[in-house]
């Protein structure tokens, strides 16, 4: 019944003076004719409004609240001496897409339009990079730029937490012109892995969508690189206080695209000769990294390829000081720290438009995610001693017996994905959708840790003779430089875990939307897909309906069936329990748009997701004792173990708010606030208590002002009430599900390292200017971070937990952590050069 609320409570807030009219929007785009790139700063006049636009840097323009009916287009460019005029149909509560081309070749024609109907799709929002990245505080990233948006993440200054809708992080997909990313931030919230620069826009879907997205997804971010430029070849390049940024695109004759980009970070490169210089060994103080690289190119008319790759990597490897004091004791090795975890994808797609009714994308993809982790910590057991005297050599002590404590792990996942998306128009009010998609993923995952407990064995020996203290003659004290001659081992915790699974999907779906008339648009799916490690075909169904009412108002209803797949290690490894099955979520959506303006649109949803079959650990079960499997690397009992099943059930229910008010070339800005309320039963047995971010209010108010096109200034505004506990991995994802999933201690420490955030406000503020300096354009940049310097805190705990690893139980104990403090006022500024 909880759902139910839900709408009743957004249908009693739905004004009788909103059902009389009813609109629609016509979304241009202007290229030039001879080289098949977009347009900036054309003018596009609506002659029946006399409502006029001028096309972005991307050949944009937009014009909101039209009534139904056909209009007429005039278009005018500088570079061009002849307008070009066109007419175009506007149907209600649809979107009509509109290609205009300018050229001399047109000069006593009327150009050439082609058009086409968005569909309306629940739970979609199409969000433009170039405003992302102007956001204050953001520091130029489209990604954490989402984060002012209604229920799409949660704000803080460390983690980069796309929390959509109440569904976990982890369980969020993330594509690049089709071609899956491992991981959205480096260091789990510093910076998008991918540079912002080239971003054209990014579609969220963030619950109740359709059919064409599988397994494993509660929410999905869809990002779209461009794919075209004006001139014949552009280049830009960032430096801020944290990283230097290069960005080179160009045509391919008239209509192909190619773009390369970099970014890393310099803090490594200025601290670290510094460190080696005190500690007297090389350092690798932490660093990020990352590239894109795409090309686009028609092959004809009908056909196009493109294809990307891209790559991200996050690196340390710390070294400490010399072992003690050389002038005594041998040097035995060092204390070290070793770290890389990154991610690669490459893609090779095929577009394709046999007719106008019939298109499709052909995709064939590789993503690598690799994490590499080597700690080593050496101690002496015992030094040489002969006749109660320590051995020396060269003056230092001779160790006899030296250990090193250590775990090393890695992981490496590569998957090799095939997938078609298909469109077929039937009539002028249907259109068929099929797709499929085929993976395959040959996984594997090292992880060798000993660890020694120990206490003093035998006496303590002088290390040098002692040293007399004489005051007036007389021997007043002695000092002593003893050392402990050696030590006994206690106990040692040892584990070596090797692992391999070929993982093996296919997934496919039918869907189909119906557009019977202009007040009434319906889509329903079903999904069909097929995991190995659970050998289960599941089958999804989804539907949508989207209703026009008469006032510029859509009202949008969605329901669909979202699984999700245990993860490896809670299957494969010792504690394992091979026969899970995929865990069901069952999404409930209501949505409301209205446009109060042809610059002014306010949105309205609530949602309710019941999840069932979730997998936790089943207290109950006691182990036996463990005797190796023939399954590779898996570890069984001579009785049945298990210590996770599906038996846990939440449900997540929540509303959002989002008024946004768009000047075009003059302001954009918007008003966002969400709800989210989340409880989570572990066993049948258990009573529903919060879970994920629970209770949590968030407000967003983001607004920027050109006073001219070359000086902007902006300012960003964030509250959140506070947030529930909730495992360190929900905020800091810093592999994907499956390499994460591979490893079992670290998957089983995820679960008890808990972090709460308190509440938390914050205003950002954001002045930017531009230059043109002999053709070339100067951008600066300033940004005050937390500019009443609010004290934010956040807090971390550690439940005590007993983990199994090679049969050998490890304990951690539980620990809690004061509160530590965010960032107080921070200033961060960048230049740009685009040339």
């Amino acid at each position: 019944m909880k759902q139910h609320l839900y709408i009743i409570v957004l249908m009693l807030t739905i004004p009788t003076s909103t059902l009389f009219a009813q609109t629609g929007t016509i979304e241009g785009t202007v290229y030039n004719q001879d080289t098949g790139v977009t347009l900036a700063n054309a003018e596009v006049h609506l002659l029946e409004t006399d409502e006029r636009q001028k096309s972005d840097t991307d050949g944009k323009v937009w014009f909101i609240g039209v009534a139904p009916g056909k209009y007429t287009l005039t278009i005018t460019h500088p570079s061009f001496a002849t307008p070009a005029r066109t007419t175009v149909e506007v149907t209600a509560g649809h979107t009509t897409q509109v290609k205009m081309f300018l050229g001399e070749v047109f000069e006593l024609e009327t150009i050439v339009v082609k058009g086409e109907r968005v569909p309306p799709t629940v739970s979609r929002k199409d969000i433009r990079g170039s405003e992302l990245l102007r956001i204050p505080g953001v520091m130029n990233d489209a990604l954490k730029g989402l984060t002012t948006l209604p229920s799409i993440g949660i704000p803080n200054d460390f983690f980069g937490v796309l929390y959509i809708r109440g569904s976990d992080p982890g369980s969020n997909l993330y594509y690049l012109d089709r071609t899956q990313l491992g991981y959205p931030f480096h260091w789990g919230g510093l910076l998008s892995t991918i540079s912002s620069e080239t971003i054209e826009k990014i579609d969220i879907y963030a619950g109740g969508y359709g059919a064409e997205f599988g397994l494993d997804s509660q929410a999905v971010l869809d990002i779209h690189a461009r794919d075209s430029i004006e001139d014949r070849i552009d280049g830009k390049f960032n430096l801020n206080i944290i990283y230097s940024e290069g960005l080179i695109e160009g045509r391919i004759g008239d209509k192909g695209y190619i773009s390369v980009s970099g970014r890393r970070s310099y803090f490594d490169l200025i601290v670290g000769p510094i460190a080696e210089r005190q500690t007297g060994s090389e350092q690798q103080f932490p660093y990020f990294s990352d590239y894109q690289f795409k090309v686009a190119y028609p092959l004809s008319e009908k056909h196009s390829l493109t294809v990307n790759a891209f790559a991200a990597t996050d690196h340390f490897e710390i070294k400490e000081e010399e072992y003690m004091d050389d002038d005594i004791y041998q040097d035995i090795g060092r204390t070290t720290a070793y770290f890389k975890n990154g991610f690669s994808g490459q893609g090779i797609h095929l577009h394709s438009k046999f007719t106008d009714n019939l298109t499709s994308i052909f995709s064939f993809t590789r993503t690598n995610n690799y994490l590499n982790i080597d700690l080593e910590d050496p101690f002496v057991l015992s030094y040489k001693v002969e006749d109660g005297v320590f051995k020396r050599e060269n003056g230092k002590l001779v160790a006899e017996e030296i250990l090193t404590n250590s775990y090393d792990v890695k992981v490496k996942v590569p998957v090799y994905t095939l997938r078609e998306d298909i469109s077929y128009k039937l009539s002028p009010t249907l259109r068929f959708e099929p797709g499929f998609l085929l993976s395959f993923s040959p996984a594997n995952s090292f992880e060798d840790s000993i660890f020694y407990e120990y206490e003093p064995s035998g006496e303590e020996i002088d290390v040098v003779p002692p040293r007399q203290v004489i005051i007036n003659g007389e021997v007043v004290s002695e000092v002593r430089h003893t050392q402990q001659a050696g030590y006994e081992i206690t106990n040692v915790e040892e584990a070596n875990y090797e692992f391999g699974h070929d993982f093996y999907r296919a997934e496919g779906y039918l869907q189909a939307r119906y557009d019977p008339s202009s007040y009434l648009s319906i889509a329903l799916g079903t999904r069909f897909d097929y995991l190995d490690l659970t050998n289960q075909l599941s089958v999804q169904p989804r539907g949508s309906v989207n209703l026009k009412l008469p006032s510029d108002l859509n009202i949008r209803f969605a329901y669909g069936n979202y699984e999700q797949s245990p993860k490896p290690y809670q299957m494969l490894t010792d504690n394992g329990n091979k026969d899970l099955k995929s865990s069901i979520a069952r999404h409930y959506i209501m949505e409301i748009e209205h446009e109060l303006s042809s610059q002014t649109e306010f949105k309205f949803a609530t949602y309710y997701k019941d999840e069932q079959n979730l997998v936790t650990k089943d207290d109950t079960s006691t182990t036996s004792e463990l005797v190796p499997s023939s399954e590779g690397g898996r570890l069984a009992t001579e009785d049945e173990f298990t210590s996770y099943l599906n038996q846990a059930a939440a449900y997540v229910g929540g509303a959002e708010v989002f008024l946004r008010h768009r000047i075009p070339d003059k302001f954009f800005g918007w008003i966002s606030y969400a709800y989210t309320h989340a409880e989570l039963r572990e066993t049948p047995d258990d009573t529903y208590k919060p879970n994920l971010f629970d209770n949590t209010h968030i407000v967003s108010i983001v607004a920027n002002y050109n006073f001219s096109p070359n000086f902007e200034i902006g300012a960003k505004w964030q509250y959140l009430s506070g947030t529930s506990e909730v495992p360190i991995t929900s905020l800091f994802l810093i592999q994907d599900p499956v390499t994460r999933g591979l490893n079992p201690l670290l998957a089983s420490v995820d679960e008890e390292l808990r972090t709460e955030l308190t509440p938390y406000h914050k205003l950002d503020l954001r002045i930017s200017r531009k230059w043109n300096v002999r053709g070339m354009r100067i951008g600066g940049f300033f940004d005050i971070l937390n500019v009443y310097n609010r004290k934010n805190t956040i807090k971390f705990s550690f439940k005590e937990a007993t983990i199994a690893v090679q049969g050998e139980e490890i304990t951690i104990d539980e620990w809690e952590s004061e509160e530590i403090s965010q960032i107080p006022r921070f200033f961060y500024i960048g230049l740009t050069l685009d040339f």
